[in-house]
């Protein structure tokens, strides 16, 4: 939302032609739909693409020790493990773009810190 805002006042104040430039709050509504639309899609690809695969994993759990209960049966404890084998590479597309969006966000706040509005 912040990088719609200044991005609405770099693009009124850095207009060459001096020509009244109205930019809706629909319009900045719309912008921060898109950046959230892109970071769900890279996220959905990142999950859907590589196959995941649900292990079980039997380790020796210390704070749920495995207990009998008062009928005689006994209760191990596991943990599940979601694994993907490709998941350093999404991981890094997903921060490459938001690394890109920090860089924008810099970018328009350098720019527009010395606007100045006759009151």
């Amino acid at each position: 939302v912040i990088l719609s805002k200044t991005w609405r006042v770099y693009y009124i104040f850095n207009n060459p032609n001096l020509k009244k430039k109205a930019i809706k709050d629909w319009m900045l509504f719309i912008v921060v739909i898109v950046v959230v639309a892109i970071d769900i899609f890279i996220n959905f690809l990142g999950t859907a693409i590589p196959k995941s695969q649900l292990e079980a994993i039997k380790i020796r759990d210390r704070e749920h020790r495995t207990s009998v209960s008062d009928d005689g049966i006994s209760e191990n404890n596991f943990v599940f493990v979601c694994t993907m084998n490709d998941s350093v590479i999404w991981l890094g597309v997903s921060f490459a773009y938001k690394g890109l969006l920090q860089i924008v966000a810099i970018f328009l706040a350098f720019h527009i810190r010395k606007v100045k509005i006759k009151a």
